[in-house]
């Protein structure tokens, strides 16, 4: 068991450091492929971090691929693999998306809605359920990010839903893994605090 697990890491790994190659050597198919490989899971972390933000997370995630393309020679498999490289510049992009919602003082964007959109809008019914589940995760997302500082919940979403390591965290988020260690043990603790106050 454990060797097949060692097994399909280490193709992963090699699976990294080939589109890495293709990246650097231009191939115009590899930049989809770190699209479709990385995307998904950037878009995640980002919304996560930005209160459930969706058109926020696109912008990060888009310029995160373009910065990676456009830096590629700059990755070093010896320091980092290309999923911890990657995080490492999305996690940037939303220190900077943060800087500039805290200087902005209007209306959310995930709360505007353009009036060309809303003759596509799907029927009542459909809409509500929806809404409902996305209204629920934006507001958990809300009230954790309310007691945790932005580090405690971005090492929380780097461990717990993308299942980072505290190794490769302590790379993305630039601290000592016993900062990182530190940090995750404060952000669950504040986590489980407020989630209670919640229940109460």
């Amino acid at each position: 068991m454990a060797s097949e697990a060692t097994a399909l890491e280490g193709g992963a790994l090699q699976a990294d450091l080939d589109l890495a190659r293709r990246l650097q050597q231009a191939d115009q198919s590899a930049y989809a492929q770190l699209c479709q490989r990385f995307g998904p899971a950037l878009h995640g972390f980002a919304a996560s971090c930005l209160g459930g933000d969706d058109e926020l997370a696109e912008e990060v995630m888009i310029q995160t691929m373009t910065d990676a393309v456009r830096n590629i020679r700059r990755f070093d498999p010896r320091k980092a693999g290309l999923a911890t490289w990657l995080y490492g510049i999305a996690r940037r992009q939303v220190v900077a998306q943060r800087r500039k919602l805290t200087r902005r003082k209007s209306v959310p964007r995930s709360a505007q809605v353009s009036m060309d959109v809303t003759s596509e809008l799907p029927a009542a019914g459909d809409l509500a359920g929806d809404l409902a589940a996305r209204v629920d995760a934006h507001q958990q997302v809300a009230f954790l990010s309310e007691a945790l500082s932005d580090l405690e919940m971005q090492v929380l979403i780097l461990h717990c839903v993308d299942e980072f390591s505290l190794k490769e965290i302590a790379r993305i988020v630039r601290r000592s893994e016993k900062a990182v260690d530190s940090l995750l043990h404060r952000a669950r603790q504040k986590a489980r605090e407020r989630l209670a106050q919640d229940a109460e």
